[in-house]
């Protein structure tokens, strides 16, 4: 009970809004040694002053990025993929035992600006992330179906997920803004070739907020979320700060990601904190006609995270910290029946999983915005 209510503790301090990027926005001139990546100037003389969506300091927004994200060895447990609802207090987690020797793949994403002037910016996104796992069997007991084993299947399958994202920046005056975003993912087992395979989510948010000058801005709003790995409907914060000396600073937007900035020169700069992610994923081996079966994958992730510019506009950014799983277990999903609430949900789990924390690296070549 303890430990439901820790992580049910934690649950609450860090779901998700799956906001991946945010705006292009005006600046001031500079020499070209005091350049900052974060700013951009509107192009002809705008009759009224609106909120800028960026601030000063700010990292660098990626319009392309190129990655690879590594985990090192880490063990899987396992239930009983169960028939009949799961006692928690009395969980075999026995029934199959995995070893991940491998974890990793492909992160790729491509972001531009559909419409960007002073009073309305729209700007989408494409997200590819490709899981691949090395996994072998460490002991497995008798399965109800004895041909379905999870080690087995995320070795031969991996995860992946094809995302789709369009986010909305609406200034109504120099301070106020809002911004909306709605978002598509297709996340499962399935392969490139079959991606109508995977299980099509869909996301969203909404914020009201302030920029009081270049250096700060806030807003609060909801959100609905698989960040976390099942369904939510969460508040939301966002806070971004450079100091005067724009040495210091913080990214934040909680409780998805939460980060300290330190700038070392305009070419470089360092990012320190947290970030959740994941998603709800189909697994087409234990789905059928009636029901998917979904494996809820949400991962904490605490990091460091460098990033440098390599030539012009180009960027290197490298990744390193340890990834706590929040959630891996499993769900079955009528055909045709709304998604769980997850805060409040009274369906019980169809198998309850726990996967040990490994460390993990990542390492992109990036494109931003001039």
């Amino acid at each position: 009970m303890l430990w439901r209510l820790t992580h049910f503790t934690l649950f609450l301090l860090l779901a998700v809004l799956p906001i991946h990027s945010q705006v292009i926005t005006e600046s001031e001139e500079d020499d070209e040694d005091d350049y900052d990546y974060g700013d951009v100037e509107y192009l002809g003389k705008p009759t009224k002053t609106y909120a800028n969506s960026r601030i000063f300091g700010l990292s660098p927004q990626r319009f392309f990025s190129l990655g690879w994200d590594v985990q090192l060895p880490y063990e899987m447990r396992f239930t009983e993929i169960g028939t009949f609802p799961l006692d928690s207090a009395n969980l075999n987690f026995d029934a199959e035992k995995g070893l991940a020797n491998y974890t990793g793949g492909l992160r790729l994403q491509f972001m531009t600006p559909v419409i960007s002037n002073n009073r309305f910016l729209w700007q989408t996104q494409v997200n590819l992330w490709d899981v691949q796992y090395t996994a072998r069997k460490r002991s497995h007991e008798f399965w109800r179906d004895s041909l379905m084993h999870m080690t087995d299947t995320l070795d031969r399958y991996g995860l992946r997920t094809v995302g789709w994202i369009n986010t909305f920046y609406i200034p109504f005056d120099e301070k106020n803004f809002i911004i909306a975003q709605i978002q598509l993912d297709v996340s499962g087992n399935y392969s490139w070739a079959n991606i109508t395979d995977g299980k099509l989510l869909y996301s969203g948010a909404v914020l009201y907020g302030q920029r009081p000058n270049d250096r700060k801005q806030w807003a609060v709003g909801i959100s609905r979320t698989y960040r976390a790995g099942g369904m939510n409907y969460v508040p939301v914060l966002l806070y971004n700060w450079t100091s005067l000396s724009r040495k210091w600073g913080a990214e934040i937007l909680l409780p998805a990601r939460g980060h300290g900035r330190y700038t070392f020169s305009p070419r470089s700069l360092l990012l320190f904190g947290y970030e959740l992610e994941g998603s709800s994923y189909r697994i087409s081996q234990f789905s059928n006609d009636e029901f998917d079966f979904l494996i809820r994958r949400g991962e904490l992730r605490l990091r460091l995270d460098y990033q440098r510019q390599i030539k012009n506009f180009w960027w290197l950014g490298l990744q390193a910290g340890y990834r706590i799983m929040y959630a891996f277990d499993g769900d079955r999903l009528e055909k045709g029946r709304p998604d769980f609430y997850n805060l409040i949900r009274t369906q019980p789990y169809a198998m309850r999983n726990q996967t040990d924390g490994a460390f993990y690296f990542n390492v992109s070549i990036n494109y931003v915005s001039p």
